[in-house]
């Protein structure tokens, strides 16, 4: 079976980290190196993990309780559980979810004398320009965070100029992983310089629990080659394993005691991974990366929806697709040995505030809830990305027509033009 994601962190990475494990090192010294690649040591500060430094930022930022962030409605749950720690409130923004862009018509109705603050998200790789949000946000004199914890694509993309702060995320799934690891970069310097400051107040994250992290990622990764994970799933699924416990096994500070886990200082062999990991980047990994799912999208179903399908740039860190029975399609490509999880995974979209009960986010809303993550990486051959685009395809066009021979109405995941049955299963799309 194909896993649904592939881990990007290499041998040779997991065994420099393991090195510098045991190896004394100046946090100091590699934490400017880091900032002084990335942007500048003046503005630039490397956390533990991107919630490690947004949460720092609302320290620094000390609001009124009460205020009020605007966010992208689509987020890890996280950075909502990190804004209500705080006392404030988020309150979410439908998305147009062809680009992925918060709708401007909500922007304009949402914001109020107590509205502090505006957290744009660039999700699931795509990257919007940010010119509208940040005139935005000066217009109503807002502090603007730009979230490009799934957009990094080692293209020099540092986020809008004009954003207050701008925060990369190198977590366990993420492009470049180094586990766990954020960059924060502010337009102000002396904000920057404050949250290094609080930063410094923190506990110092222990390099054996990096180390077996380091060595929990080796298991993952020897696990995902194509035979081992084919029967760890097919044992998983036997004795009742959940796809949420699954997704567990990569998360780095879930659990009862998150906030403990996620507020310390990155120790040394993290930061000498990241530093390694920054400067010896890949950029054609991307392309490789973009060109699979070009052969998808191609040859599956055209009328078939993605989440940030017009977005401008985009790097496709994961692949969700929109399918009328996300849950059966799922079921079915398991047994033509594709991986795939439907629904939200580690998304979520938060409730309402009290106040604010219209901006439910109905168009987000109902993406999700029919949306698939195909296994469409790099790891994955031409030959057996055309066979998951033409199942797909197949799939969906079998649904459609059983449901017009049954008289029902389309669901909201429904293409409205499927292809020809011979369209659809040669790949020509």
């Amino acid at each position: 079976m194909i896993p649904r994601k592939r881990l990007d962190i290499g041998w040779t990475d997991i065994l420099f980290g393991i090195g510098r494990c045991f190896w004394p090192g100046s946090r100091e010294e590699v934490h400017k190196r880091i900032g002084d690649f990335w942007s500048s040591s003046s503005d630039t500060v490397v956390c533990l993990a991107e919630r490690s430094g947004f949460d720092l930022i609302l320290d620094a930022l000390n609001l009124p309780a009460g205020s009020e962030i605007l966010v992208s409605a689509l987020n890890i749950r996280s950075m909502f559980d990190v804004i209500e720690r705080h006392g404030l409130v988020a309150v979410p923004i439908d998305l147009e979810m062809s680009t992925l862009a918060m709708k401007r018509e909500e922007l304009d109705r949402a914001v109020t004398g107590n509205t502090k603050a505006i957290l744009s998200a660039q999700l699931f790789g795509s990257r919007l320009p940010m010119d509208d949000v940040v005139e935005f946000a000066r217009e109503h004199d807002l502090f603007m965070f730009e979230d490009c914890a799934q957009s990094f694509a080692g293209d020099g993309y540092l986020g809008h100029p004009d954003a207050d702060a701008v925060m990369v995320s190198f977590g366990p799934i993420k492009t470049c992983s180094t586990i766990m690891g954020g960059i924060l970069r502010f337009k102000d310097a002396a904000l920057g310089s404050e949250v290094a400051r609080l930063q410094t107040e923190l506990p110092l994250h222990s390099r054996w629990d990096y180390l077996r992290w380091l060595l929990r990622f080796a298991e993952l990764k020897t696990l995902s080659i194509r035979a081992l994970f084919t029967l760890v799933m097919w044992l998983a699924h036997r004795v009742g394993v959940q796809d949420k416990k699954l997704n567990d096994s990569v998360r780095v500070f879930g659990g009862a005691d998150e906030v403990k886990k996620f507020r310390q200082q990155p120790c040394y062999p993290m930061l000498a991974l990241l530093e390694r990991r920054l400067k010896r980047f890949d950029t054609n990994s991307i392309a490789r990366r973009n060109a699979a799912a070009r052969t998808v999208i191609e040859n599956v179903l055209p009328s078939l929806r993605r989440p940030g399908e017009k977005a401008p740039i985009h790097n496709h860190w994961i692949f969700p697709i929109e399918v009328g029975d996300p849950v059966a399609l799922m079921k079915h490509l398991r047994t033509l040995g594709f991986d795939s999880i439907n629904g939200y995974s580690s998304f979520i979209i938060p409730d309402s505030p009290k106040g604010f009960e219209e901006f439910r986010a109905t168009e987000a809303r109902e993406m999700m809830e029919n949306i698939l993550y195909l296994p469409v990486h790099t790891g994955v051959s031409e030959k057996e990305l055309l066979r998951l685009a033409n199942a797909v395809s197949e799939f969906e066009y079998s649904r459609l027509e059983t449901r017009k021979a049954e008289h029902l109405p389309p669901s909201n995941g429904d293409a409205p033009a499927p292809l020809e049955p011979e369209r659809a299963a040669d790949g020509t799309g």
